[in-house]
């Protein structure tokens, strides 16, 4: 099978769990509960502006979420849908592989992101390396820190998302356990 994923890991495709292996052979989409978060004061001020900007919901709690998964030859494509209402689509190029250090490219609208791959314990941990918007690198000092990931946690798809600032800390995150029609991804 000639996709994007396969392709970038090569042989290091077979250190992920094997759930995840077969999320990203054959694409899927995933159905659940995400619990949204906020930081507090103007972290979570800022971090509710950043999830309207992203379609998706500026009041914490738990609401149903859905992600579709596609693969290509050229990119990784995720559609996420936050309380059936917004869908926020990213794209991710790879460039090089992960034996040459290589990386991805999250491109959603005007945000790109440059993005490392852990596979520690089998999961897929991304590693946020730069973030620019319009094109115009963000520094350091200034940029969003993503913590992104995601993991087989007894035969359930589980994964995180946490944005924070340097300077204020946590804004805004989701995380949920999600499941393939209605069905543990079993073993």
């Amino acid at each position: 099978m000639n996709n994007a994923v396969l392709n970038w890991f090569g042989p290091d495709f077979s250190a992920l769990n094997p759930l995840l292996q077969r999320l990203h052979t054959q694409g899927a989409q995933l159905n659940g509960v995400v619990n949204i978060r906020f930081g507090s004061g103007i972290a979570g001020w800022i971090g509710r502006r950043m999830a309207r900007k992203l379609g998706a919901p500026t009041k914490a709690g738990k609401v149903p979420f859905s992600v579709e998964i596609h693969h290509s030859s050229e990119k990784l494509t995720w559609s996420r849908t936050f309380a059936n209402t917004h869908t926020l689509t990213s794209e991710f190029y790879p460039v090089r592989t992960y034996q040459q250090g290589g990386y991805w490219i999250e491109s959603s609208g005007p945000v790109k992101m440059q993005l490392g791959v852990s596979t520690k314990g089998g999961n897929w941990q991304w590693l946020q390396r730069s973030v620019s918007i319009l094109g115009i690198p963000i520094p350091a000092l200034f940029r969003p820190k993503v913590y992104a990931g995601k993991a087989i946690v007894n035969g359930l798809y589980q994964f995180e998302v946490k944005i924070s600032l340097p300077a204020l800390g946590f804004l805004f995150g989701y995380s949920g356990i999600l499941h393939e029609g209605g069905e543990k991804l079993i073993e």
